[in-house]
């Protein structure tokens, strides 16, 4: 396997091509940022209900559910770089019809869950090869490192992405705003040809049907521990988040009567407070044992962060508390994802990210749809508190399992 740094000298820098992967997904994020706030916004402005919202949102996360283990097979059988292409140009031109079907008077609902369930399925293709080509590329005493580097960028498009589809949409609009938004994907694309081949590990020319495939990823998951463990506790965290960003520009815009460009520094908060995590991700696992900060990042940021936003009701406070649960979740991929690609063999992360992906996010459109119900039927106090329940679970799961040892 290639490796971007020379394994006596742990800090030297990493890898030009991973540099490229930090400049294309920088891009990446910010337009699928721009993309997170503008969907609801569509969706709203063509029904006025929290109900569709919540729909359509659960629609978006169905893929993580219903296709990724096939995506995963996918992803172990074929070139990841031009896979990632592919998926980031197809995003592009899906992105860009939301406009286009608007100003022909052609933009229905119908439409517009169908584009949100493909490009939830294409980003699939450009996250989970992108987890997989990174041990390719960095050695492995430099992932923690490279995945800290890669969570910064994430957070920092949090913050931009945000702030910037805030502002076009209160200047341009929502359907001129992903016009602009549409075009970030492709410069993602031009990164990932420019990083060049990337070696397989292995070729998996006759790995047999993808049934068998697909099987070998959720055996590999069910055998081990520590993976079925991660599973459950996203299950119970991706639940509490979900019933969150599933209605928050409706109680933003509908609750709290938030301006769209307010609305854009209340979903920037996750990316500050995310850079904060991904800058103290290294001192807290030098200073305690891994185990025990994936425990308590859910109980303690993510349980607080969650009630500051169903007991508060104002946009500040609202920020201040989403972005202290974005910090908290931030910090604990950097710690789940290094764990991952430190024990996963790599030719069949594809498989078992697929495996684990799915069934982790199955909560996620139920959430949705709970969501939406539940903060027109019981109101958002109630909602925001299940949801603060949800996630301190998930931390009270980590701690009383042998995950807390790792």
């Amino acid at each position: 396997m290639p490796e971007a740094v020379v394994k006596k000298n742990v800090n030297v820098q990493l890898d030009t091509r991973f540099n490229l992967i930090l400049v294309g997904l920088l891009f990446s994020r910010i337009g699928t940022n721009i993309y997170i706030l503008s969907l609801p916004w569509v969706a709203y402005n063509l029904t006025g209900s929290a109900v569709i919202m919540g729909t359509a949102f659960a629609v978006e996360m169905l893929p993580f559910v219903l296709l990724l283990p096939f995506g995963g097979v996918l992803i172990d059988r074929f070139d990841r770089r031009k896979l990632m292409i592919f998926a980031d140009i197809t995003r592009t031109i899906l992105v860009l019809s939301i406009p286009i079907m608007f100003w022909m008077d052609a933009l229905l609902i119908p439409s517009v869950f169908i584009i949100a369930f493909l490009v939830s399925t294409l980003s699939f293709f450009v996250d989970v090869p992108l987890q997989a080509i990174i041990p390719q590329i960095v050695s492995k005493e430099n992932l923690t490192k490279a995945n800290a580097r890669i969570q910064f960028i994430e957070n920092l498009s949090r913050t931009a992405g945000p702030l910037l589809g805030g502002a076009l949409i209160g200047l341009l609009g929502v359907h001129n705003s992903l016009l602009i938004n549409s075009f970030f994907y492709l410069v993602m694309a031009l990164c990932i040809f420019m990083i060049g081949h990337i070696p397989r590990i292995k070729e998996n020319e006759d790995v047999g049907k993808i049934w068998d495939d697909i099987k070998k990823g959720f055996l590999y998951l069910w055998k081990r521990w520590d993976l079925r463990v991660i599973a459950y506790i996203s299950v119970l965290s991706n639940f509490g988040i979900a019933l969150v960003m599933s209605t928050l520009v409706y109680y933003l815009r509908d609750i709290l009567k938030v301006s769209a460009t307010y609305s854009g520094i209340v979903f920037a908060a996750i990316g500050i407070f995310g850079m904060l995590g991904s800058l103290v991700v290294e001192p807290l696992v030098k200073k305690f044992k891994r185990g025990y900060v994936i425990s308590f990042l859910p109980i303690l940021g993510g349980g607080i962060g969650a009630f500051i936003v169903a007991l508060f009701p104002n946009w500040i406070t609202t920020a201040i508390g989403f972005g202290l649960w974005g910090g908290c979740i931030t910090t604990l991929s950097i710690l789940l994802n290094t764990y991952k690609q430190e024990s996963i063999e790599n030719d069949l992360y594809g498989r078992v990210e697929g495996s684990l992906t799915s069934i982790s996010y199955l909560s996620i459109p139920l959430a949705g749809l709970i969501g939406g119900l539940a903060i027109q039927g019981v109101g958002s106090v109630f909602t925001y508190l299940i949801a603060g329940c949800s996630v301190i679970l998930a931390g009270v799961l980590s701690f009383f399992s042998p995950l807390r040892k790792i």
